[in-house]
């Protein structure tokens, strides 16, 4: 046992720098040369070898920095070499020590140097400088540390090292303000979209992380900092957190969870979760958050819980004007929600983000208007902007349309800019706007000529026929308007080739 005690600390220590060694040479040659290598395999034949050696006396047995950067250095490719080497090193200390005796030993140092100096990845460095300072920095450390204080001291230094700033980040998981892109049901980080718009009265965030007891009272800090800074731009009445980095929470993230959930009780403003994981929805449902919450606050998609917050708002302002108490909840008992319909006005977005290449429009009518998209399509073409894809879907149950257009510049053979977004916005607002003036005039001047001619049943008849005529005629409309937008598609890329070729 005394041996045993003895001999411990120092096979410890051999065992682990031999392993460190063995595993970072061998994947430096693994990235160098394309091909990868597993470390639980690489132990294993480390451990069969030193295992068989032991019982003859032997040195432990690793794989060799300098001489495994020697044997890359001349071309080795297989355990050949090994045996080759062995075989030479065997005939020098038998027959050619006599001829090495007077050798200098930094002739050795220089052929070592030569070959382990091409395996100091140097623009690996200045790549790490470049995307990011802190991986960089535990490089600089584990070169130095392995260099100046050996090999075991310098990998554990990098390793600690590179735990702390593990955990520095996923204790202070990024928090990411969300908007909705106008016109769409998508929602995106506020820095990267600059087009985008708040619903109003409702604060969206997406968590970046897993919920630990490190960073729960981080996360909770942070939400109600944001709901005051933004206190002055958009009250929040409602919020919605999606959770879709989210992947596993534990007992103090779930305490967390319940308190800001209280929290926000108190000052009036309802919780809502969206993209909840299984495992995290298990959890929550086995600590009782999930019924603390309310069955009906978690949704599978933002939009959901945001479609759902604003009709409980409606719902809620509505029983305060009838100065109805718990009108709210016998509501929501009942499944009046479920009758509210959430329309969305005329809306126009753009998004540089959603595509490499192009531009993408988004504009979602409240009501279909008759031959809007030939005049859409004349309004790009007078802005030089080609039409790469175009998509016309209608709204159910509004009976309006959502248009979807792929845009390029034709000028600068890209995106749109900031300036020209803003430009283009405007006039198809202005289109929009006086397309639908248009239609309500000939929707008045309709329901006008029917009251009139309501005391006859001749009259009912004829208003019957005319508005069967009415149907083909507008049936014919819009036949002559996919016909012209396919002209018109013809041209913008016709002309498009043209100027492209005339430059």
């Amino acid at each position: 046992p005394d041996a045993f005690r003895k001999i411990l600390p120092t096979a410890m220590s051999a065992c682990l720098i031999g392993y460190m060694e063995s595993i970072a040479i061998g994947k430096s040659l693994a990235a160098k040369h394309g091909y990868e290598i597993e470390a639980g395999q690489e132990m294993l034949a480390l451990g069969i070898a030193n295992f068989v050696g032991s019982f003859f006396s032997c040195y432990p047995v690793t794989g060799s920095f300098s001489r495994s950067a020697v044997s890359n250095s001349t071309g080795a490719l297989s355990q050949l070499a090994g045996i080759v080497t062995a075989a030479i090193m065997l005939a020098t200390l038998l027959f050619l020590t006599p001829l090495f005796y007077y050798l200098p030993k930094y002739v050795l140092a220089a052929i070592v140097m030569s070959s382990v100096i091409p395996l100091v990845a140097i623009a690996e460095a200045k790549k790490l400088y470049r995307v990011k300072r802190a991986d960089w920095f535990l490089w600089v450390v584990a070169f130095l540390g392995t260099l100046f204080l050996g090999v075991l001291p310098g990998i554990a230094m990098a390793v600690c090292l590179s735990l702390v700033i593990v955990i520095y980040e996923s204790v202070r998981p990024q928090i990411t303000i969300l908007w909705r892109i106008p016109g769409t049901t998508i929602y995106r980080s506020t820095k990267q979209e600059s087009s985008g718009s708040f619903v109003p009265n409702v604060f969206i965030a997406r968590i970046g992380s897993s919920l630990y007891f490190a960073n729960a009272s981080f996360v909770k800090d942070m939400l109600l900092a944001y709901v005051a800074d933004l206190e002055g731009v958009n009250p929040t009445e409602y919020m919605v957190l999606e959770m879709t980095p989210v992947i596993s929470v534990d007992s103090t993230a779930v305490h967390a969870i319940e308190d800001v959930v209280r929290d926000f009780r108190n000052r009036g403003v309802r919780v809502a979760l969206a993209m909840v994981g299984n495992r995290v929805e298990r959890t929550m449902r086995k600590a009782g958050l999930k019924s603390f919450i309310g069955e009906q606050w978690f949704f599978p998609t933002v939009d959901d819980a945001v479609q759902y917050c604003v009709r409980h708002q409606h719902l809620k302002r509505t029983k305060a004007q009838q100065n109805v108490g718990d009108g709210v909840a016998a509501a929501l008992e009942e499944g009046t929600l479920d009758s509210i319909a959430v329309v969305h006005g005329d809306e126009i977005g753009f998004s540089n983000e959603m595509h490499p290449d192009c531009t993408m429009a988004f504009l979602t009518l409240a009501e279909d208007l008759p031959l809007i998209t030939a005049e859409i399509a004349l309004v790009l073409k007078r802005s030089r902007l080609a039409i790469v894809q175009c998509r016309i879907e209608p709204t159910k149950p509004a009976g309006g349309s959502k248009h979807t257009y792929l845009l390029r510049n034709l000028k600068a053979a890209g995106k749109l800019s900031e300036a020209e977004i803003a430009l283009l916005k405007q006039e198809l607002t202005q289109l929009v706007r006086e397309a639908s003036a248009g239609a309500d005039v000939r929707a008045s001047t309709s329901s006008s000529v029917s009251v009139a001619g309501q005391g006859s049943v001749d009259a009912l008849q004829e208003a019957l026929v005319m508005q069967q005529r009415g149907q083909l005629m507008l049936q014919k409309q819009v036949e002559e308007q996919n016909r012209r937008l396919d002209e018109l598609l013809l041209l913008s890329r016709g002309s498009a080739e043209q100027e492209a070729k005339a430059e």
